[in-house]
């Protein structure tokens, strides 16, 4: 699948000159919907956060005993594959 990487419109630059660090709300007048517009590196910290505390969540599950039947070097495989892929298409 191709990404396409719409440009800043001069109301979004606007917008992050005076709040460089984000987020920053854009909103769809069409559909309502709310989305987020911020920095690369933030949105990667962001990501980052996210996958360690998930993660966190996960080895918790284990050391309690509630997870079998998984095979780690399968899931690794696939969490290179999807990394790979992501960054390949950025």
């Amino acid at each position: 699948m191709r990404h396409m990487t719409p440009k800043l419109t001069d109301e979004m630059r606007q917008a992050l000159v005076a709040q460089p660090e984000g987020p920053i709300p854009v909103k769809d007048d069409r559909t309502q919907q709310v989305y987020v517009l911020m920095p690369r590196e933030q949105y990667a910290h962001l990501h980052e956060d996210y996958v360690r505390r998930e993660l966190q969540v996960a080895f918790d599950q284990a050391d309690r005993g509630e997870l079998s039947n998984l095979n780690m070097d399968e899931i690794l495989a696939e969490a290179h594959r999807r990394y790979q892929a992501r960054t390949e298409s950025e």
